[in-house]
């Protein structure tokens, strides 16, 4: 299963314990998600907006720590990654799911999706990058964590997308008196597209547009259930919990 594509916000406890001070840079993009994490590029903020979707996530904290390393010249050297994160015991999902010390990297290619590429390709070295990753696996291991190195084609994707466009209904007041009879119309009928779900209980285009929030967040907090894998659309169906 993929930590980060999972499922939704559910009070997480967010911890930020940086090893270094992250500093504004001309070169980077730098900043602070509603949270609280601290990202240094536009890549972790994507990142930790999924991780901030995910229910099954405890908590995760930005450069939680620093790995020593040996290079060709058997010269000691330093390596932080990017993020830890930290599973809920208290659901069945991921209560045996240990914790995933995260290196967050981009595609260094003409496929990178990146809003900020900007002339050509950088490259990577990857004789440096497997002798850090290496020691930072013997750094997880030793400590009963997992490492993974988490690239921009598994991050950016349209659950993304649609991941940043639920949050709000999260993470906001969104009308709640609808719910129930939402709820009891699509189990009813079992699935119905989204337009269709919302059309149940509406007469006009005024009605449907008060009653999208409330779709919109039953949808994030998978009480129903909908592919969130490709484009979330009027025309994507939306199926009761009980007939998935």
């Amino acid at each position: 299963m993929q930590l980060w594509a999972a499922q939704i916000i559910d009070a997480a406890r967010v911890v930020i314990m940086p090893t270094r001070r992250i500093t504004r840079s001309p070169v980077k993009v730098t900043g602070t998600v509603p949270d609280g994490q601290v990202f240094e590029s536009t890549l972790e903020e994507d990142f930790f907006t999924l991780l901030r979707f995910n229910r099954l996530i405890e908590s995760f904290e930005a450069q939680p720590v620093t790995v020593e390393w040996l290079d060709d010249a058997k010269k000691i050297r330093t390596y932080t990654p990017d993020v830890l994160v930290r599973y809920r015991k208290d659901l069945q999902e991921s209560a045996n799911l240990s914790p995933v010390l995260c290196e967050v990297k981009p595609d260094f290619n003409e496929a990178s999706k990146s809003p900020r590429r900007r002339g050509p390709p950088r490259t990577e070295n990857s004789t440096e990058n497997e002798q850090k990753w290496a020691a930072a696996r013997v750094f997880a291991a030793r400590r009963g964590w997992e490492f993974k190195v988490v690239r921009e084609s598994e991050i950016r994707t349209p659950y993304l997308a649609n991941v940043r466009f639920l949050l709000r209904y999260v993470e906001r007041d969104v009308e709640s008196r609808y719910e129930s009879a939402l709820l009891a119309v699509l189990v009813e009928h079992s699935v119905l597209s989204l337009e269709a779900w919302a059309g149940q209980l509406s007469k006009s285009l005024e009605e449907r547009a008060k009653l999208l929030p409330t779709c919109y967040r039953l949808i994030a907090l998978q009480t129903v259930v909908a592919d969130l894998k490709a484009p979330l659309t009027l025309n994507t169906l939306i199926k009761a919990r009980g007939n998935v």
